[in-house]
């Protein structure tokens, strides 16, 4: 389908049926990026004040919650005021989810659920307002790498909701929107050959997905000597932390720029990548903050989304690790910026000695030994970490003396260390990719950033 075509008709009126108002808000985030930082505060916190009163109208938990801590909307006149409502937490998503619902009814309401780090479903719902304007920050962010609306795409996703509608309908509505699908649930040999062939063939402009599959892709490019696809401007990751050896080679292998994109299914779209490298706060439609920082500025981003009307989420607690990034950005964006979000709690290992070391630190011990396909780090406890390995042979006596001696140095001698070889790891239900989690480290990295304070 023409780009100009998708671009000027077909997207506007799929967009309009459904009810998002995507480009209204396109064209406003056009003008808004551009504001001086106080003006743009401004507007973000009229914003705030604006959500804040409707939540107070038509959201029981709110209304009680407020009334509680004598909060009421007319006294909330700054961020200071606003940052003294009590966390949303996930527990009282899964607790408090009917009070958490609008009363007012909106059209094309929709649920979505996340497992998260735990695996215990988080569910929220959302309208055509903050999906809309999610997709505008998005499209806008796409813009700052020479990509309009409607240009031709590849998503490489594995939400089994977008992949159980893989029929006819869902087929003829990629077509129209210039956009093919790939399993990101299916990573072996076969599929990269048949996605690389797939890509050859479609020749996107841009390509949208988890990180860890197109690193695996473009693994592949470069075990094949591909060339890189011919028309690919940019690779826009997601849903997972982007490792700065997995950015290098999928700009290598695929020969693109590539921008980070981060947020999630129940706390919003929080931030998008420029070219320049400024991972920019969506601040128009979300706004953030950084609970408990410890000495350099780091602790849990905290996230408010100003555009979910059906069921309001304030101050969430994401349990996502980052700071703030204060030096401007070359691009000329007033939005603010985030550093490198590192990650959930859970994706740090923590050593009986009480030292926090990010995933990197076991990524690196296994990333580049010969024959390894994939692996995942997983610590049972203070002193139990897991290596589960997919490799082309079995590891030699004195490859896996070589894992163990590193594990070693890295943990300290008081970690057992398990090295299963196994033919794969399964990916999560939502087909997202994990190297490194820990099933410890949640509540006491809570704790020390609490003591950093």
């Amino acid at each position: 389908m023409h780009p100009r075509l998708v671009r000027h008709v077909i997207f506007p009126l799929h967009e309009r049926l459904k009810r998002k108002p995507t480009f209204r808000w396109l064209e406003e985030l056009e003008r808004t990026q551009w504001l001086d930082a106080g003006r743009l505060r401004d507007y973000q916190f009229m914003r705030m004040r604006r959500h804040l009163e409707f939540a107070y109208a038509q959201v029981p938990y709110y209304r009680s919650l407020l009334d509680e801590h004598d909060l009421p909307p007319a006294r909330v006149k700054s961020p200071d005021d606003f940052e003294r409502i009590p966390f949303l937490t996930r527990e009282l998503l899964r607790s408090r989810f009917e009070d958490l619902r609008a009363t007012v009814k909106l059209p094309n309401v929709k649920r979505r659920s996340t497992g998260g780090s735990t695996g215990v479903p988080v569910t929220v719902e959302v309208d055509m307002e903050r999906m809309g304007s999610s997709e505008a920050a998005r499209l806008r962010a796409h813009r700052w790498f020479g990509l309009e609306p409607g240009a031709r795409e590849v998503v490489l996703w594995g939400s089994p909701i977008e992949l159980g509608r893989q029929d006819r309908l869902r087929g003829l509505r990629d077509f129209l929107l210039n956009s093919r699908l790939l399993s990101a649930f299916d990573m072996g040999e076969p599929a990269l050959a048949r996605y690389a062939a797939a890509i050859m063939r479609f020749r996107p402009e841009k390509m949208y997905g988890y990180a860890s599959s197109f690193f695996l892709m473009a693994r592949y490019f470069r075990r094949q000597e591909l060339a890189p696809p011919r028309g690919l401007k940019a690779v826009f990751t997601t849903a997972e932390p982007l490792f700065d050896f997995q950015r290098a080679l999928i700009q290598e292998a695929l020969g693109c720029r590539v921008g980070v994109e981060y947020g999630s299914r129940d706390g919003g779209l929080v931030a998008l990548e420029c070219p320049e490298g400024g991972l920019h706060v969506f601040s128009e439609g979300m706004y953030v903050e950084i609970a408990d920082p410890d000495a350099s500025g780091r602790g849990e981003i905290v996230v408010t989304c100003l555009d979910s009307f059906c069921f309001p989420i304030i101050r969430y607690r994401t349990g996502d690790i980052g700071s703030f990034d204060p030096t401007p950005c070359p691009c000329g964006r007033t939005l603010p910026k985030l550093k490198q979000v590192e990650g959930r709690r859970t994706d740090f290992l923590v050593t009986p000695s009480g030292r926090v070391l990010h995933a990197l630190s076991a990524i690196y011990i296994l990333r580049d030994l010969p024959g390894i396909r994939e692996f995942h780090v997983v610590q049972e406890s203070l002193d139990h970490i897991v290596v589960q390995i997919v490799s082309n042979h079995s590891l030699a006596e004195a490859e896996e003396a070589g894992v163990r001696q590193r594990f070693g140095l890295l943990l300290g001698s008081a970690v057992r260390l398990d090295i299963v070889q196994v033919t794969a790891i399964a990916r999560t239900r939502s087909g997202k990719f994990r190297y490194v989690e820990s099933r410890v480290s949640e509540d006491l990295l809570s704790t020390m950033m609490r003591e950093a304070r």
